[in-house]
């Protein structure tokens, strides 16, 4: 099982039936102390020190079977404990070396919802970075790294949590609640060498190059809605092209010009642990979630 966290199929529906509300699921058992010791690495909150084999791992075997590869910095991870409010969970063999990773990250809700606010710990995460050496996996490691992640963040208060799947979904009984085919193309300009502010999109990079130009990928914030003015895309795809040169990624929810190059990319589907989308199953989330 991914996550013990995960509200089963028939629960899933009938919320959705009864066309309630997104809420937080109550039913499910709270996370307890795990049995420390089933596999064979040593299982700790990752802190500033662990910075270093953090990237090291992420940038050998995150990617190591895709046409991207990860360009993960020490800077960038040191940053996300300030930035995104990071829990990472390492995995160490008996030398101290770094053979696992997770994170959650603080994340917006993916859609409209009266959970958290200013008076409560917002509940929202972000499973991200899920990685486990090669040699290391199939001996409970991730299994393990999970179970801390789900057990620490549900004590300070960050109950819920989104994780992206890219490619195949994964297996039975998990069931996403949304999944869509991602879009790209080549964007930028030559002359313009660095992100800067003004271009009017929302851009995140995703820390990772295309392997055979080695151009960074990058999401950007697309636009969603009905009857979308043919004017306001044309805007925002000349913005693309004053970024620096990268391949820029929007999902099927987003509109755009078909005659600018745009391609099919991989399919990404988003899953819910610990919390029910009720009405919202199957609709689009938040761009600044998917």
């Amino acid at each position: 099982m991914f996550w013990k966290g995960k509200v089963n199929t028939l629960s899933q529906l009938l919320a959705f039936f009864r066309k309630n509300e997104l809420k937080l699921a109550d039913n499910l058992i709270k996370p307890e102390l795990i049995e420390i010791g089933k596999s064979p690495c040593r299982i700790t909150v990752g802190s500033t020190k662990d910075v270093a084999g953090i990237t090291k791992l992420l940038n050998s075997e995150y990617d190591s079977n895709t046409r991207a590869e990860t360009d993960v910095t020490e800077e960038w991870i040191k940053a996300t404990f300030l930035l995104y409010h990071a829990i990472w969970i390492v995995a160490k063999d008996p030398y101290g070396t770094i053979r696992g990773c997770v994170a959650s990250f603080k994340s917006a809700a993916p859609y409209p919802n009266a959970l958290g606010g200013c008076s409560m710990a917002d509940p929202w995460g972000l499973v991200d970075w899920y990685c486990v050496h090669p040699l290391w996996r199939e001996k409970g490691v991730g299994t393990e790294m999970l179970e801390a992640l789900d057990l620490i963040t549900y004590r300070v208060g960050r109950k819920a949590h989104i994780f992206l799947k890219e490619g195949l979904p994964l297996p039975l009984p998990h069931i996403p609640v949304y999944s869509t085919f991602l879009r790209c193309r080549r964007a930028g300009s030559p002359e313009i060498k660095k992100m800067r502010e003004g271009t009017g999109l929302g851009v995140m990079p995703y820390q990772a190059n295309e392997r055979e130009t080695g151009l960074p990928l990058v999401k950007v914030e697309g636009i969603r809605g009905f009857n979308p003015d043919k004017a306001e895309i044309a805007l925002w795809e000349d913005a693309l092209d004053r970024l620096p040169p990268c391949w820029v990624f929007v999902t099927g929810a987003d509109h755009i010009d078909e005659k600018r190059g745009w391609v099919h990319d991989s399919l990404v589907s988003m899953y819910a642990f610990r919390w029910i989308p009720g009405k919202w199953l199957g609709g689009v989330p938040d761009s600044r979630v998917l």
